[in-house]
C-alpha cells in the first residue's frame, strides 16, 4: 500500500516534475511538497482535489485505488 506521500513523489517523477512545480500549483512551499514525500506530515484533504487536477488524474489514481479494489454494494 502506498502512502498519499509516496503516491505524490511516484506521479511526480513519472511526470518530470520538480516539487517546486508542484507546490507553485497548490500556491505552497516547496518544503511543504518534501514533508509529505517523506510522510513527515500529509497534503490538507481541501489540496487533494488539486493535486489529482495537476497530475490530470482521480482522486481514486491518487490514493492508489484501482477498479478492482472498489467495494460494489447492491
Amino acid at each position: 500500500n502506498n502512502s498519499i506521500g509516496k503516491q505524490i513523489l511516484k506521479l511526480r517523477k513519472e511526470k518530470n516534475v520538480s516539487q517546486t512545480d508542484l507546490a507553485n500549483f497548490l500556491g505552497i512551499q516547496s518544503q511543504t511538497v518534501s514533508k509529505w514525500e517523506r510522510e513527515v506530515c500529509v497534503p490538507d484533504i481541501a489540496k487533494l482535489p488539486q493535486i489529482a487536477v495537476f497530475f490530470g488524474i482521480t482522486l481514486d489514481e491518487l490514493f492508489g485505488i484501482g477498479s478492482r479494489c472498489r467495494i460494489i454494494r447492491n
